[in-house]
């Protein structure tokens, strides 16, 4: 009975999931966000049908097929969390060593077959990857300028993650095999609640989650409302009086020094100058007045860390980083290409 209740759940979810991978194929041009995502979805649809409690208790992908088995438990964390990451924060750029991190945990599972003093090792990389992404909702919820998105990803992402520690964490205690009828239930539902949320705020609700946000920023004044345009107009004074050299400004001080609920501010920035990132909008004005000052003969001599901090950055690794994004050179690079041309 449980089994077949258990393959009813799962076939359900994997439905759902074959669906929103059809969609992707067919619908959508391909970038960074739909290749994240299709990569999540199918590796969430191969954990699924691997993980049925007819298969799993049958210890078949623990012999004969250990090496697929493994990938797809190595990889599983890593998608999920990329995908996540892809769709609901614009411009993710993985670090160095977060794929060096991912390179140690998909490989201790691979050695862990060999030598099971791995074992501890891979559950937990999967762990800290699941907590990482707790970490970076949280974190990250005060840049994200599309309203709408905001409000779902601060919950989903969240429940997304506390799921993955939940079952991650359950799995390591329980084992591989001959997994309690709870367990294998609690799993399917929560999996299936999660993916029919998701299936239909993305396709649904908010379609436009899919746009590439560098090659889709359009913003229009047209769509504000007249309380909205006083807004922008008070917005592009304060923006031109230099507030965004403040030290670290964010969108609600921001909203307090122009007396707006942040909310509308959001909506502003997003729907009439196109901005989905807070952080994108201060760094756009940061970054061109340093190239004003990086090409200026007369402040040749002027330190890059001096330039940093005049437009606002506390530190020299965030300036950097902006510059390299937006010019894609680093400032000393732009400074010396722009003085041999001259």
């Amino acid at each position: 009975m449980y089994e077949t209740l258990d393959i009813a759940i799962n076939a359900a979810s994997i439905g759902i999931l074959g669906l929103l991978c059809v969609h992707l194929v067919l619908s959508r041009s391909l970038n960074r966000k739909t290749v994240s995502a299709l990569a999540m979805l199918l590796v969430i649809g191969a954990m699924m049908v691997m993980s049925l409690m007819a298969i799993e208790n049958s210890g078949i992908m623990q012999s004969s097929y250990w090496w697929i088995r493994t990938a797809i438990v190595a990889l599983c964390p890593v998608l999920i969390a990329w995908g996540l990451l892809e769709l609901f924060i614009d411009e993710f750029e993985l670090q160095p060593w977060q794929l060096a991190f991912v390179a140690a945990s998909i490989t201790s599972h691979f050695v862990a077959e060999g030598y099971p003093a791995f074992d501890i090792f891979c559950h937990l990389s999967s762990l800290l990857i699941y907590v990482y992404l707790l970490f970076v909702t949280i974190t990250t919820n005060r840049n994200d300028l599309v309203e709408d998105r905001l409000k779902f990803r601060q919950w989903f992402m969240t429940l997304a993650a506390i799921d993955g520690v939940l079952l991650t964490a359950a799995h390591w205690w329980l084992g591989d095999i001959n997994l309690p009828v709870w367990f294998h239930m609690f799993k399917a539902v929560t999996m299936l609640i999660l993916i029919l949320v998701f299936a239909y705020w993305a396709l649904v609700v908010r379609d436009n989650l899919w746009a590439d946000p560098v090659r889709n920023r359009k913003g229009s004044e047209d769509s504000l409302s007249p309380a909205e345009m006083a807004v922008l107009q008070k917005l592009k004074s304060s923006m031109e009086n230099d507030i965004w050299r403040q030290e670290g400004l964010t969108i609600r001080k921001l909203a307090d020094d122009l007396e707006t609920p942040e909310h509308r501010l959001r909506k502003v920035i997003n729907k009439g100058l196109g901005y989905r990132n807070f952080a994108a909008f201060v760094n756009e004005h940061r970054i061109k007045a340093a190239c004003e000052v990086l090409a200026d003969p007369v402040k040749a001599d002027m330190p890059i860390i001096s330039i940093a901090y005049d437009v606002g950055y506390a530190s020299l690794g965030p300036f950097n980083r902006a510059f390299r994004e937006i010019i894609g050179e680093n400032p000393t690079q732009f400074r010396k290409r722009t003085f041999s041309k001259g």
